[in-house]
């Protein structure tokens, strides 16, 4: 069953009611659920789980009380806002305790997801989507989707109203820069 319309509506209304916001959760769980599963899907070896992805990410969003939400593609892009932050605290603690050194690469696995046992990669894929932000907080946001959503291109391209081949071609000016930004300084 599409609610779609039902879900459209309550974001509407729901920017400081916590039983709306909770109704909107349930509305979309197993759609959130499945966002990251497939963000975790290349993390055989981690120690971050689905359910305990979407249950931080509610619990990050609900502590902000007013959350001020102006639509679909605003809740979601929050969404992914918070997995990335828990994706990059996981890491954080990973690292704690150990000293860098080494070179950065980021590798996107099949499907560009991330490869969330190279806590150090993260960190810095943190830094860099801070740096973009700075220069164009919409490709970062795109990013968000892509990389920490684990949403498709279409489904982007829908959330945005833009054709696909425009995402497309803001995907790949997005890894372009993340590639750039990350790779070791060439004087190392």
């Amino acid at each position: 069953m599409d609610n779609s319309a039902e879900i459209t509506r309550l974001l509407a209304s729901a920017a400081d009611d916590r039983e709306q916001l909770d109704r909107i959760f349930e509305l979309v769980y197993a759609e959130l659920k499945a966002i990251a599963h497939r963000t975790l899907a290349r993390n055989a070896q981690g120690t971050l789980c689905t359910t305990a992805l979407v249950h931080e990410a509610y619990a990050r969003l609900a502590e902000h009380g007013i959350l001020d939400l102006r639509g679909r593609r605003h809740f979601y892009a929050l969404c992914a806002r918070a997995m990335r932050q828990i994706v990059i605290d996981h890491a954080r603690r990973r690292l704690a305790g150990k000293r860098g050194g080494g070179r950065i690469v980021l590798e996107l696995q099949e499907g560009d997801a991330i490869d969330y046992t190279q806590p150090d990669v993260l960190v810095a894929l943190d830094a860099a989507l801070d740096a973009l932000d700075r220069h164009d907080p919409r490709l970062v946001e795109l990013l968000h989707y892509r990389l920490f959503a684990g949403l498709e291109l279409s489904e982007i391209a829908a959330l945005y109203g833009l054709s696909l081949r425009q995402v497309q071609r803001d995907w790949k000016r997005g890894r372009i820069w993340l590639y750039r930004a990350l790779l070791p300084d060439p004087a190392d």
